[in-house]
């Protein structure tokens, strides 16, 4: 098998010259690279919550949008025909990485649920100086895959001897390049991902550090940027919320949105109004300083689950996890853990009243359709058309429809005499007042 060869990073820069542009890292561990783009629908016949990294690199962009164009046209075709009562559910995820300066990765994770639940792993690695994709035959001999593929199955035989014991393990952990295909490069190892019914009936992953190849790949460790925890705990401002005056809750899902977020915490502070907003446990650190600035200015933050899934599809330890992961990712930044939970959907059964372990599940009672819609005008007018004493607003976020809609009801709905707090002084002022759907 031929194996293609990487210029070595100093020929790089003697053919490039030092005019290669850095490239723009964000905090999040686990999304280094890329601006975060999400879309949300509540269909008849499905449900869908899609996030994909938008890069500088077009390659790359039309790559991953073709991707889930074809992963959601696919299963939009199987969904319309279904006749069960429960929605199937069209949910992409990512991660990405940056390594080197050099060589960007791309993770997609694809979970559909249908008549039974599908997840399968889409990878890309673009090197950004030779403007193309990559393979593993350009970064491993075929001598470092004899020895990669000696450490995965000593790796999964210790930790899953008695599934190791089949044909098809043997098979797909052989030492062919097909068979690790799907792989990032992370500053301090590959990681490589094994799909369905390869290795297991469910998808497996491998992380091979750097030094366990080292002599057999150009590829070596970087150090990692470690986040600096804060050492003070961070507290809310005293409010003088009155018992006997109408309020409403103000809640906005799916954030924080370096666009939008901080728009609508300036108009809250303006006001002198509170709101709860529910972050995804993926996106918390990808602006930190806005979660920080919830906490500080009188909002409160609760837990929307780290990847958007319908629960009611996870069972009771995967529902739990996303609960978890999101929990700690939270408290990492503000110090403080979320009390309230809102299922994505607002899909909620007994398992998921069970996972919450004492926290509120909130759903909401006024719907703004804002993600729909995209209408400023036509969400306000749907929100001050409706809204009651006690009522909870789905808002989200994401749009910028949504954020003028936000900074133009705020006043408003002072004005009509409600005052905004969040959804857990909502519980503790109006207990008996609090409308739900």
């Amino acid at each position: 098998m031929k194996l293609r060869k990487i210029v070595c990073p100093f020929l790089c820069l003697l053919l490039w010259g030092c005019s290669q542009k850095e490239i723009a890292q964000n905090s999040n561990p686990q999304q280094e690279v890329g601006k975060r783009q999400q879309q949300l629908a509540v269909e008849d016949a499905y449900v869908k919550s899609v996030q994909y990294p938008e890069t500088s690199y077009p390659k790359m962009n039309k790559r991953i949008k073709e991707l889930i164009h074809s992963y959601e046209s696919s299963f939009i075709k199987q969904a319309v025909k279904m006749k069960e009562t429960r929605k199937p559910e069209f949910n992409v995820s990512y991660e990405s990485y940056v390594k080197d300066n050099r060589y960007l990765s791309v993770k997609l994770l694809f979970y559909e649920v249908l008549y039974q639940k599908n997840e399968t792993v889409e990878t890309m690695v673009y090197d950004t100086k030779q403007n193309t994709f990559l393979t593993i035959e350009d970064f491993l001999s075929e001598d470092a895959l004899t020895q990669l593929s000696a450490d995965v199955i000593q790796y999964f035989q210790k930790h899953a001897p008695k599934a190791c014991d089949r044909d098809a393990f043997r098979t797909h952990s052989a030492a062919l390049m097909e068979n690790y295909a799907h792989f990032v490069l992370k500053k301090d190892a590959m990681v490589f991902y094994f799909p369905p019914h390869t290795l297991f009936d469910t998808t497996a992953t491998y992380e091979c550090p750097y030094e366990k190849l080292k002599g057999k790949t150009a590829l070596s460790s970087e150090t990692i940027p470690t986040v600096v925890p804060y050492e003070d705990i961070l507290n809310e401002p005293v409010k003088n919320i009155d018992p006997q005056k109408p309020m409403v809750a103000l809640t906005f899902d799916d954030g924080p949105s370096k666009r939008y977020t901080a728009a609508i915490l300036d108009a809250l502070k303006q006001y002198h109004g509170s709101a709860t907003f529910f972050v995804l446990g993926s996106n918390a650190a990808n602006a930190p300083n806005l979660l920080q600035r919830m906490v500080l200015e009188g909002n409160e933050i609760g837990n929307h689950t780290f990847s958007h899934k319908q629960l009611t599809t996870l069972s009771k330890a995967n529902i739990e996890e996303e609960i978890a992961a999101t929990q700690e990712s939270i408290y990492g930044i503000t110090r403080t853990y979320p009390n309230v939970i809102r299922p994505p959907y607002g899909s909620k059964n007994d398992t998921v009243m069970q996972c919450a372990q004492g926290k509120r599940i909130v759903t909401w009672s006024l719907d703004t359709r804002d993600w729909k819609d995209r209408n400023t005008k036509i969400i306000v007018e749907r929100v001050l058309k409706q809204v009651k004493d006690g009522d909870i607003i789905l808002m989200h976020d994401l749009y910028d429809t949504s954020a003028q809609a936000a900074i133009i009801l705020i006043p408003k709905l002072q004005e009509k005499g409600f005052q905004l707090v969040t959804v857990s002084e909502l519980y503790t002022y109006h207990p008996d007042k609090v409308r739900r759907s």
